[in-house]
């Protein structure tokens, strides 16, 4: 069920420990269901793979449950409109909903692309109150044409996978999928092409050309001038080979910063990785909670 704090929609499955997801540019929460609400079972609690470095030698489930708090980005989804057209004010707006989600309390952070981008911003700002921070396909020089970037793949192209389809959904899907199956059309139209078309492009554009930086972020002097803040709690960067939308290259220059997290580069994976690589991407991700949890 749809519910809002300071203009910001949300929904929100389960109870327990806060774990917040952040969505991409144009998109909406269902892209962040779609990814990680299959990877928590009927009482909130996820799969953990076998790790004895996180004193999970047997795997299992998570040793807690979460309560998954989904939001909407300002001017995406169901959430308002921003005044002022710049991701520092999209940073703002989304620190005040999560600050009155969590009750100033600690907190898991996810973030695909830009959502990613923005959860850097965040860990910035709440430092430990973020006790781990998942990175799906990050945004991390949030400018395209200073973006290490891979050129476009096709590694897979099944026969029939557009039978039905509208065109303007077909072009749609073949801007960013390296494996063009049924699968992970059918996942798109669902997760990702259903939020492209409620977005208000027009602020969204505007925020590109007039504050898609944080004024705090410096992406001509990157990596030296990144802004992230030394991260000393479990991170995960899941990124894909074939992602030629943010790439994958920047985001390995900021491990000395984070010097708890993963790279998890996968192969036949672009910037949805999480449809094309699902397997890898959920086992990822419980890794990731097992690493939090023993942290706690």
């Amino acid at each position: 069920m749809r519910k809002t704090k300071g203009g910001v929609a949300y929904e929100e499955r389960g109870s327990g420990f806060p774990f917040v997801a952040l969505h991409g540019y144009t998109l909406d929460r269902r892209m962040s269901l779609g990814a990680f609400e299959p990877l928590f079972d009927a009482e909130g609690r996820a799969a953990l793979p076998p790790s004895a470095g996180a004193g999970r030698p047997e795997g299992g489930r998570s040793s807690r449950s979460y309560r998954r708090i989904y939001l909407d980005l300002p001017c995406m989804g169901e959430s308002a409109d921003l005044e002022e057209a710049s991701s520092d004010a999209m940073l703002a707006a989304t620190l005040d909903a999560i600050g009155e989600l969590t009750g100033g309390g600690d907190f898991l952070l996810a973030g695909q692309s830009y959502g990613g981008y923005l959860a850097r911003g965040a860990a910035r700002a709440l430092g430990p109150r973020v006790a781990g921070l998942f990175l799906l396909c990050p945004a991390i020089v949030i400018r395209r044409a200073l973006r290490d970037l891979p050129p476009p793949a096709v590694l897979r192209d099944e026969e029939g996978w557009a039978a039905g389809a509208a065109e303007e959904e077909i072009e749609g899907f073949k801007e960013c999928s390296v494996a063009r199956t049924r699968y992970t059309f059918e996942r798109t139209r669902a997760e990702i092409l259903s939020g492209i078309g409620v977005a208000r492009m027009g602020l969204l554009e505007r925020i590109i050309s007039e504050g898609f930086a944080f004024s705090f972020d410096r992406p001509a002097a990157y990596p030296e001038g990144a802004f992230d803040a030394r991260f000393e709690r479990p991170a995960c960067f899941v990124l894909g080979r074939q992602d030629s939308t943010v790439g994958w290259k920047d985001a390995l220059a900021l491990a000395g910063r984070y010097p708890r997290a993963s790279f998890h580069v996968l192969d036949a994976a672009g910037h949805n990785l999480q449809l094309e690589q699902a397997g890898l991407f959920a086992s990822a991700f419980g890794a990731w909670i097992g690493a939090c949890e023993a942290w706690a």
